[in-house]
């Protein structure tokens, strides 16, 4: 592989190769791993270096008019390796229930055959360092539960989800480098942001992408097939400011390209003693050799049809004194210490965070997400050890919820510009008022069904519900099979626009409650098995 740093180019510069990446995250990554393998000439554009730094960062600064979002916050990390860089790890199965159209969730549902997804699932799992992919299944977990767990999921109205970490979360910079180093068919181009896409004169064939440095050295390179893969939001923004031959946009023909922006609204709220007697084995989520597990607290698919609910889902967190909440600042100043990475090590200016949020943070970020998987098998023992047998004790409810498709829920182009010259992203998320009602359901339910089994008490939250963010952008180039109700088809191909593809998240037509990384690297495998067969290469 040759390494190119942008910035020590000349002026002007043109290159030329078969498949253009834009990107070099989860998606981008892991598809020029396979097409390396394929024998495929392919150039990776990364806007930023190896590291972080706050210039390039900033390019991802943007004007935010709608629902509030975290601040001081890198929900997306713009330098080589992409947001994964920063990932907690937790992953989770979108099964066929999450793929299906639902009657009662306007403009859900995926045009691809889950049989489609599916055959890509293992060859995900083991990319991202996973369990088995059986061990999605609430069903192979059963040994596990608790008498206590028994009973509270023996209704048919709440069902098991299932979380699964690696015992590391995937950095794919760091996974890929020696591959891509030893290399003869990639190129890695640092510090290149793409600022424009061109078509050929037909404006139904992708020709080109014009690059830029923040130091504005300007080049071009020239691609049969480029593929964006820069993330939901960025995604839809370059199709928007590529202007050349498309008024609104490429792909834009029917001024769906930004819409459906989704993300998985989290929310801390109401608080559950439980009896003495209660013990929570997979609730409380334990480490097994090859990675953690935990379990959620969900709405069966049978009563989300006969009450037309949103598909969310709960956890049961330790609670926290305020002392401890307060010395949540010390923890994660020694974790960045520890770790010089992900949550702790760059996600956070914590001095800036203001301190009523911590308590919020403490349940939403736990130790399972914090530590590394050997530090915290040596917690999770000691805390058994110091626990016993004991059951009991507080817990506050972590709501992970989907939020449905939505029109006006939707990236724009800001009036504002970025040191490129750009319009910045104009966010418009719309939370919306469904997302709350299935949230006050399920606390409802869960309050109702922990008294009728004895298992404790649930003391409800009080006032409006504060939704955060996940930094899981979704939905903003739908997949559909028509350019009439979204932008890219089952291929991630843009409709009417040859050899332009899009990966990631952003094709997403509807979000369920799942966490989308082991989506996005099976169908980043999907897309390269596409590309290989398109240019002639085995099956």
């Amino acid at each position: 592989m040759s390494i190119i740093d942008a910035r020590e180019l000349a002026e002007t510069g043109e290159f030329a190769t078969d498949i253009c990446i834009i990107g070099s995250g989860a998606a981008g990554l892991t598809l020029a791993s396979q097409l390396d393998a394929a024998g495929q000439d392919v150039c990776v554009l990364e806007s930023g270096g190896f590291q972080p730094e706050s210039e390039t960062q900033s390019l991802n600064d943007l004007e935010n008019l709608g629902y509030p979002i975290r601040e001081n916050f890198m929900s997306r990390a713009r330098y080589y390796g992409g947001s994964c860089n920063i990932w907690a790890g937790r992953s989770m199965l979108y099964g066929p229930s999450e793929l299906a159209c639902r009657e009662w969730v306007t403009d859900s549902g995926w045009p691809l055959p889950y049989p489609e997804l599916a055959r890509h699932l293992p060859g995900a799992a083991k990319i991202l360092g996973l369990p088995s992919v059986e061990l999605f299944d609430p069903e192979r977990h059963r040994a596990g539960l608790s008498a206590s767990e028994i009973s509270l999921y023996a209704t048919d109205a709440l069902t098991p989800t299932v979380s699964l970490w690696a015992p590391r979360p995937k950095r794919f910079g760091a996974a890929y480098r020696g591959q891509l180093r030893r290399s003869r068919n990639i190129r890695l181009i640092l510090h290149a942001s793409a600022v424009n896409l061109n078509l050929d004169e037909s404006g139904t064939r992708i020709a080109s992408v014009d690059a830029a440095t923040i130091s504005n050295r300007r080049f071009r390179i020239r691609a049969r097939t480029v593929v964006l893969a820069c993330g939901g939001m960025e995604n839809a923004r370059l199709l928007l400011l590529s202007r050349g031959q498309h008024s609104n946009g490429i792909g834009n023909a029917n001024d769906l390209v930004g819409r459906y922006f989704m993300d998985h609204p989290r929310a801390v709220y109401g608080r559950v003693r439980l009896h003495p007697s209660t013990r929570l084995s997979l609730l409380d989520g334990y480490p097994r050799a090859e990675g953690k597990v935990q379990f959620g607290i969900g709405f069966s698919p049978e009563l989300q049809r006969r009450e037309g609910l949103l598909d969310h889902y709960a956890t049961l967190e330790m609670a926290h004194s305020d002392y401890t909440a307060k010395q949540y600042h010390s923890f994660i100043r020694t974790m960045k210490v520890l770790l010089r990475k992900g949550y702790a090590g760059n996600r956070w200016d914590v001095g800036r965070a203001r301190l009523g949020d911590i308590s919020g943070l403490v349940y939403l970020l736990t130790p399972r997400e914090l530590m590394p998987h050997p530090l915290y098998r040596a917690y999770w023992r000691a805390r058994r050890l110091v626990r016993g047998r004991r059951g009991g004790g507080e817990r506050v409810v972590v709501y992970f919820c989907e939020q449905p498709p939505d029109r006006e829920s939707r990236v724009t182009l800001s009036d504002q510009r970025d040191q490129l010259g750009l319009n910045r992203i104009a966010l418009h998320w719309n939370v919306g008022a469904a997302v709350e009602e299935s949230v006050l359901r399920l606390q409802s339910l869960l309050q109702q069904r922990l008294a009728e089994t004895g298992l404790g008490t649930l003391e409800p939250g009080q006032g409006p519900i504060r939704f955060t963010d996940a930094s899981h952008h979704m939905g903003t180039t739908r997949m559909s099979h028509s350019p009439r109700t979204g932008v890219v088809d089952l291929n991630g191909m843009v409709h009417g626009v040859e050899g332009l593809y899009v990966a990631g998240s952003s094709v997403f037509p509807s979000a369920s409650n799942r966490n989308p990384t082991f989506t996005i690297v099976a169908l980043a495998l999907r897309l390269a098995q596409h590309l290989t067969q398109r240019a002639g290469g085995p099956a």
